[in-house]
């Protein structure tokens, strides 16, 4: 049966009429043998294009869906509250059981975070949360391997901020002249500034393109850059606070801020926010330092809203001081098919095998926002 199928078939595509009358036959299959091979490669890469839109959308929704749970964390899961010596990364391979692991591995890992409550938190609830919507993809964590990888890409990143409408007309002249600028707003203008990155140990990256130590980013607690003046301060309305921000280097709790300081010379940090895996590194640092490809310069810019001309004083005072959770996600996204016909095709016009899926997502976080009022 399947046989005549084909014979007909066959007979079909031969029937082609030819010039006068004439039958030509075979050639029909000839144009079909010629076009078959790019039929092929185009539902290939058609399969290619929904298989990579499909793991986009679902690692989009998995960043905002984090971004948003960690809208409504205070008290304990404050990211103020965060315990900062989890930031770091244990030595791997890990200990084999019964031997507990070391707490940064602990909180590294959700399954654990019910049994042992004292290393959960603002940052490690949130991608825990992110990594349940992300199924049916998986996130490849060395802390999950025990070893690590040499080319592991797959990362979660999540940074806070404090964001300040600073009004420059309230500030003594000199801290106007040292106020940090906002390359979109005018010198003059009421502006909005990051005066604070957490977590506190992880919110600078002082390495430049070629990897060797620079201080081009400044101190994100330190948006008046005249360091030494006892005269720049605010308080904490809340808790009726000083907040000495250059001299004693404090967040808007009174708790020290750790990383580099020109007075005391301290190493220089290398990384931004909390990664998760500690697998992505940022660009332009030279391979030095991992977590989060934004900067402040660039948190600034967002906030205050380039494409809108935000130009009178009035229209500007309306910009809010917040507290801001962003979300960074690296995904290591492979080809569906793996084709050994398609695959050196795909890669000879620009793609490659094995490509970075980057999304992100920024929603307000209260439980970050200052509450500062100026001398």
């Amino acid at each position: 049966m399947l046989r005549e199928i084909i014979r007909k078939t066959i007979k079909i595509l031969d029937g082609t009429p030819a010039v006068y009358g004439q039958r030509n036959r075979g050639q029909s299959v000839a144009e079909l043998a010629l076009v078959t091979p790019i039929l092929i490669v185009l539902l290939m890469g058609l399969a290619e294009v929904g298989w990579f839109a499909n793991n986009y959308l679902i690692l989009m929704e998995a960043t905002r869906v984090g971004a948003r749970f960690g809208t409504v964390q205070s008290g304990d899961t404050s990211p103020l509250t965060w315990n900062d010596e989890l930031n770091g990364f244990p030595t791997l391979p890990l200990p084999e059981p019964p031997a507990l692991p070391p707490p940064q591995a602990i909180a590294r890992r959700c399954g654990e975070l019910g049994v042992f409550q004292e290393f959960a938190g603002f940052y490690n609830l949130i991608v825990c949360t992110m990594l349940r919507t992300l199924t049916p993809l998986e996130l490849v964590s060395p802390f999950d391997q025990g070893t690590p990888d040499p080319n592991g890409v797959d990362d979660i990143v999540v940074s806070v901020f404090s964001l300040q409408t600073v009004n420059p007309s309230l500030l003594t002249a000199d801290q106007q002249d040292d106020l940090d600028q906002v390359a979109t707003v005018p010198a003059n203008q009421q502006r909005v500034l990051v005066v604070g990155r957490y977590p506190i140990n992880s919110n600078e990256c002082t390495f430049n393109a070629a990897g060797t130590f620079t201080l081009t980013e400044r101190d994100p607690f330190d948006y008046i850059e005249n360091q030494g003046s006892a005269t720049d301060f605010w308080y904490d309305v809340e808790s009726n606070q000083v907040f000495l921000e250059i001299v004693n280097r404090l967040d808007i709790n009174g708790n020290p801020v750790f990383g580099y300081d020109v007075n005391t010379a301290a190493a220089p940090e290398n990384r931004r926010g909390f990664s998760w895996t500690g697998q992505h590194v940022i660009a332009d640092t030279g391979g030095q330092c991992i977590g989060s490809e934004w900067t402040i310069d660039e948190v600034q810019e967002l906030v205050n809203l380039p494409r809108y001309g935000l130009v009178r004083p009035d229209e500007r005072q309306r910009l809010p001081s917040q507290g801001l959770v962003l979300v960074e996600m690296f995904w290591n996204h492979e080809l569906l098919l793996k084709n050994p016909v398609f695959n050196p095709f795909f890669i000879a016009i620009g793609g490659e095998e094995n490509t970075t899926i980057s999304v992100w997502a920024a929603f307000p976080v209260p439980a970050a926002e200052p509450r500062i009022q100026y001398p």
